[in-house]
């Protein structure tokens, strides 16, 4: 194995244990709520965590900041476009879930955001064509490498730049979808695999539970 790719596997490995790590501590902090509405994959967060300020872009330049995750559901992915699987398969699976949970209220429907982990490459008109292939309502989001490190931070999204062979990187990050309530804030994260039925099923629990 070259180095290049023992450190492309380090940190995958790295990724999924802070990803499970971090998890398992929303688990031990509140062991009993998922337990309470029955939820598969979710981990409920017990109060919910106010998100922080701030300012990013969306796929039509537009400002997408805190503002933008209030008065609605959410449902956050952190992606990227040149993603060769996990991103994709993701949004697919948002999709189906998205179409079955068309009979909600319309207030209580999700928006779906797909947030960049490689602003480099991900422009907005790059974000626009990628994410409207999944379903014209999804929103794409980008920002300056700063902002979006920040943002990630925040939400203690793991992220790393990996090397390629060929001389390219790609993104390793969590594939755990975030959940902000109406009053924008983080209100659970939903771990994979994901399935629709799944995904929905959670979400519908989480939303009537209020």
């Amino acid at each position: 194995m070259s180095r290049k790719q023992s450190i492309a596997v380090a940190a995958v490995v790295a990724i999924v244990a802070i990803a499970s790590g971090m998890l398992l501590a929303r688990s031990i902090l509140n062991p009993r709520g998922p337990v309470q509405l029955g939820l598969a994959q979710a981990t409920l967060l017990e109060p919910a965590r106010p998100l922080p300020a701030f300012s990013l872009v969306d796929q039509d330049n537009a400002t997408f900041d805190d503002a933008r995750l209030k008065n609605r559901w959410s449902l956050l992915f952190f992606g990227f476009t040149h993603c060769p699987d996990v991103c994709p398969t993701t949004l697919g699976v948002l999709a189906q879930s998205e179409k079955s949970l068309a009979d909600l209220p319309e207030a209580e429907r999700p928006q779906i955001v797909l947030v960049s982990v490689d602003p480099k490459r991900d422009t907005p008109a790059q974000l626009a064509s990628y994410v409207k292939f999944f379903s014209p309502s999804f929103t794409g989001v980008t920002g300056s490498q700063e902002d979006i490190d920040a943002f990630t931070r925040a939400l203690g999204v793991p992220v790393a730049i990996s090397p390629l062979p060929n001389g390219d990187y790609t993104v390793d990050h969590s594939a755990a979808i975030f959940l902000v309530n109406p009053q924008g804030q983080l209100r659970a994260l939903i771990s994979g695999p994901h399935t629709a039925t799944v995904l929905a099923d959670d979400y519908r629990r989480i939303v009537e539970a209020g």
